[in-house]
């Protein structure tokens, strides 16, 4: 499924000479299809006769005053022609494709669609813009193998969440079979147990509540547990936060009367985990402020940064990434002299990129300290739901020092076990952590920070 993340690692790229705002950016060719899992290709124009239809005023210039108008052309083209996310829709009705001036008695291979599409711009003064459209269109409704666009509904901003909130308002009228899942081959979604009562007994809620719930996770890299009247299997339900805690655990007050009864158990089983209580005991949120304070909440357990695949790399350099990362030293956490040198002049190209996965670490290991080591599971798999962090415990491809000074049962130990800050990527990319387990005092011992060379 595409997410949020989509949006925010691909951005577009507006071209400094912005273009003529009468054509295409000499640098921007559309891709000429949208390919949306399960359905046909969507043709999209290669032509502006496509786009005359619906280059109105938009608010791209109201989002930004001092946006020019051939960068306000531009940026609605590349959200047409060059979205990074994708969402099927429900398709157009008789009556709004007749509003728009088609009638669909006289089709003969025409074919009305609507999709959800998303793109983040930069533009040519580094500032991120964000967009979120409803699309109608009508294939073969130019000629053959073209498409006319019937109606683009765009909205832009200068935050994520407020087109996340956009493409929020869509999902009541996603298309049939659209579910949340990773990508695949793709990383493991965090994991968040949500603990309701009986919503689909309330006149208000739709019948598609669930699953428009889960993808409003799914739009966060989310895997939305949901638990219908968790207070009938009380005991079931606070043993399996016991024994397999999620990373967050949400309870809404409006279907569940003792929400303590099951937050208690699980911060007591994942101490520092974010467990919350939703809604109202009086039932005075509508369903539509239930989704928009479910958001609220899971844009606090998975966050995504506005800069996208940048993640503020260039603010931050090593000197004051260094401060940050000798301040998470502890009982849980030790930081190697040799691990300390290397983080003056670091060859590491992203400094702020790999403070975030350091911190990340330390919190781990904190919980792995405070559960005496035993995290209920595979670490690699406690760090994805929790953090969002890849750790694989083996490297066949080195041959690490011993750790001075540091044994574990008298015997010394190696930092075989490592983060991976990029993979797949050129060597002066491609960063890791690398750090030992300390079984005897529950701690990481952490000896490598930097690219994935060991030496």
């Amino acid at each position: 499924m595409h997410t949020l993340r989509n949006i925010t690692e691909q951005i577009a790229l507006l071209p400094a000479s912005s273009a003529e705002a009468t054509g295409w950016p000499k640098s921007f060719r559309p891709k000429g299809k949208i390919y949306v899992p399960g359905e046909s290709a969507l043709v999209m124009p290669g032509d502006l006769a496509g786009l005359a239809r619906v280059d109105g005023p938009g608010n791209v210039d109201a989002c930004l005053p001092d946006i020019t108008a051939a960068e306000a052309r531009t940026a609605r083209a590349l959200l047409l022609g060059s979205p990074s996310f994708v969402l099927p829709l429900e398709r157009p009705s008789t009556d709004e494709l007749v509003e728009l001036g088609c009638d669909p008695a006289k089709f003969r291979s025409e074919r009305a669609r609507a999709l959800c599409l998303s793109v983040c711009v930069k533009l040519p003064s580094g500032v991120l813009l964000f967009g979120a459209a409803r699309v109608v269109a009508l294939e073969n409704g130019i000629r053959m193998g073209s498409t006319l666009l019937l109606q683009n509904e765009d909205q832009w901003s200068r935050t994520l969440d407020e087109v996340e909130d956009r493409i929020i308002s869509y999902l009541p009228r996603v298309a049939a079979g659209v579910h949340p899942r990773p990508e695949p081959n793709g990383k493991p979604w965090k994991k968040v147990v949500a603990l309701l009562g009986a919503p689909h007994g309330e006149e208000s809620v739709p019948p598609t509540w669930k699953n428009q719930l889960k993808l409003t996770a799914g739009l966060r890299e989310i895997d939305l547990d949901i638990r219908v009247s968790p207070e009938s299997a009380r005991s079931v339900v606070i043993a399996d936060l016991r024994s397999n805690p999620p990373s967050a655990l949400l309870v809404w007050a409006d279907w569940v009367a003792h929400p303590q009864v099951f937050i208690q158990p699980f911060v007591a089983a994942r101490p520092g985990a974010k467990a919350d209580i939703l809604g109202s005991p009086d039932k005075s949120l509508t369903f539509e402020e239930n989704v928009a304070e479910l958001a609220m909440h899971l844009r606090e357990v998975s966050p995504i940064l506005e800069e996208g695949s940048s993640e503020s790399e260039d603010r931050k350099s090593w000197s004051e990434v260094a401060e940050r990362i000798l301040a998470l030293a502890g009982p849980h956490f030790l930081l190697t002299q040799r691990a300390i040198k290397m983080l003056a002049d670091n060859p590491y190209p992203k400094p702020s990129r790999m403070l975030n996965h350091v911190e990340s670490l330390a919190r781990i290991a904190m919980d792995y300290h405070q559960m005496r080591g035993d995290l209920g599971g595979r670490l690699s798999e406690y760090a994805m739901d929790k953090e969002g962090i890849e750790i694989a415990l083996t490297d066949s491809t080195i041959n690490p020092p011993v750790i001075e000074s540091v044994t574990v049962y008298g015997e010394s130990v190696q930092a075989i076990p490592h983060v991976k800050v990029d993979d797949f990527k050129a060597s002066i990319e491609c960063g890791r952590i690398y750090f030992a387990l300390d079984r005897e005092r529950f701690r990481f011992i952490v000896d490598h920070i930097g690219l994935h060379d060991y030496g």
